[in-house]
């Protein structure tokens, strides 16, 4: 098993803490693939600019989702967000500055995403201003609180997500429509209409149209031992 990181906006990782995300697509760059590698001689491409195989055609789908770089099935990903800490209460300090190790883990941190909630913690905690937000990038690997187990990888065109399938990307039918992270400004008239434009706004006003090759990572959170 192998562990990787994977960044998701506020609004993604809400849909994950409640349940209602299950799928990422991710826009695939060019595969390339070398002599050795269960393929004849030769080199292998997958050019996804052209939106066609290149080269030497391969045998299936299967061989492009073998070389996701996401993982595998049984692999993890572990979800950088918006971030900040360690936050630590006045009187733990002299404990921190004796030791900060023990104060490395999700438990001594915020998250942007819970940021309507912040009104709930402890005074102290609120009082630590002088943590700014760090942005998801620079989030380390103790720093993280989801984990994700991949169950699924395959590689598809954007506009083929099913209707299944952008419910699993975190739309919700039964409450106004639209989730977290599909706005209900967009004024959409269908689940896929509401996923384009959230597609779009993420990635460029053409970006639907161009219809690019994406991973389709399907997993399960999964709690951490200990």
């Amino acid at each position: 098993m192998k562990e990787r990181p994977i960044l998701f906006s506020e609004q993604r990782v809400r849909a994950l803490l409640i349940g209602q995300q299950t799928q990422t697509r991710r826009i695939m760059k060019t595969q390339a693939f070398g002599p050795g590698q269960d393929y004849h001689e030769g080199v292998h491409a997958f050019d996804v600019s052209a939106n066609h195989l290149h080269g030497y055609k391969l045998m299936s789908m299967a061989d492009i989702s073998s070389h996701c770089p996401f993982g595998q099935v049984g692999d993890r990903l572990w979800v950088r967000e918006t971030w900040r800490g360690p936050i630590v209460p006045e009187e733990q300090l002299a404990e921190y500055e004796r030791d900060p190790l023990p104060f490395r883990t999700p438990a001594f941190c915020q998250y942007r995403a819970d940021s309507n909630e912040l009104g709930q913690l402890d005074e102290d905690v609120q009082h630590a201003e002088q943590f700014g937000w760090q942005t998801a990038i620079h989030m380390p690997r103790w720093a993280s609180r989801i984990d994700l187990a991949i169950t699924s990888v395959r590689a598809e065109k954007i506009q083929d997500i099913s209707e299944d399938d952008i419910m699993a990307e975190g739309v919700q039918t039964d409450t106004h429509f639209l989730n977290n992270f599909f706005t209900m400004n967009m004024n959409a008239e269908s689940p896929k209409e509401a996923y384009r434009k959230a597609w779009q706004k993420q990635y460029g006003a053409t970006s639907w149209e161009v219809n690019p090759w994406v991973w389709v990572i399907e997993f399960q959170r999964v709690e951490r031992e200990g």
